[in-house]
């Protein structure tokens, strides 16, 4: 799998991110739904781990102790960020049945789903098994581990979750791995930096993650078939 320009790949196979004219396709108000959905399903699932850990989902609490809430004090790591991926997914997906009746440009949405899912599972599981490897051996070799953790896994997730996608989506087509995908994981490199350091700084940096994740969620909602007749 090389790593091939974004508009080389778009003119070789239908298995690709919008073009911009695809984009078009949505207006403001569909964009800000889709928005809307990828932001509450990530607030949902922010509050299963915060109940499951024990804090209190009381709004009144919440903001009078807020420095003290779940979203304030927890690191953002592998546990987090895959359980936030899972929420912006579904809530994308949701939102763009909403906007979308198309079926085909459903199917489309439910496989970037399954892909978006995949490109932000891996990566940060393969960011974790790293540190635990790299941790023995200082700062150095953690800086080190945690970049060839979200490289190995851009990769692993791209080659799983096409074979995984295809198989679900009777389909032959594959997405190869582009320059932009490595652009889409801040995330993990904030993950990274929070498992190497418990700074003030670092962590407080680490709170624009959910932020971050609402991205992929309208990457589903906002995904449609390149052709009519295509699926993706």
């Amino acid at each position: 799998m090389n790593v091939s320009p974004v508009n080389s790949i778009y003119q070789k196979t239908a298995f690709t991110h919008h073009s911009s004219g695809d984009r078009k396709k949505c207006t403001p108000k569909e964009r800000a739904i889709v928005a809307a959905a990828s932001a509450a399903g990530i607030a949902a699932s922010l509050a299963v781990l915060a109940k499951t850990s024990g804090y209190s989902l009381n709004p009144a609490r919440m903001f009078k102790n807020f420095k003290k809430s779940y979203i304030a004090t927890t690191p953002f790591l592998a546990k987090q960020i895959i359980s936030m991926g899972a929420g912006t997914c579904l809530g994308g997906l949701v939102g763009g049945f909403i906007i979308d009746k198309d079926k085909n440009d459903r199917k489309a949405k439910m496989r970037e789903a399954v892909m978006q899912i995949g490109n932000i599972t891996i990566p940060i599981s393969t960011v974790d098994l790293f540190h635990r490897v790299s941790k023995k051996h200082g700062k150095l070799a953690q800086s080190v581990g945690s970049l060839a953790g979200i490289f190995t896994g851009v990769y692993l997730a791209n080659f799983l979750m096409n074979k995984l996608s295809n198989v679900l989506f009777n389909s032959k087509q594959e997405r190869g791995v582009k320059l932009i995908d490595f652009s889409a994981h801040l995330d993990d490199l904030l993950a990274g930096a929070s498992y190497i350091s418990t700074s003030s700084w670092v962590h407080n940096i680490a709170r624009i993650v959910p932020a971050i994740l609402v991205l992929p969620g309208m990457e589903v909602g906002t995904r449609k078939a390149h052709h009519h007749t295509d699926a993706y």
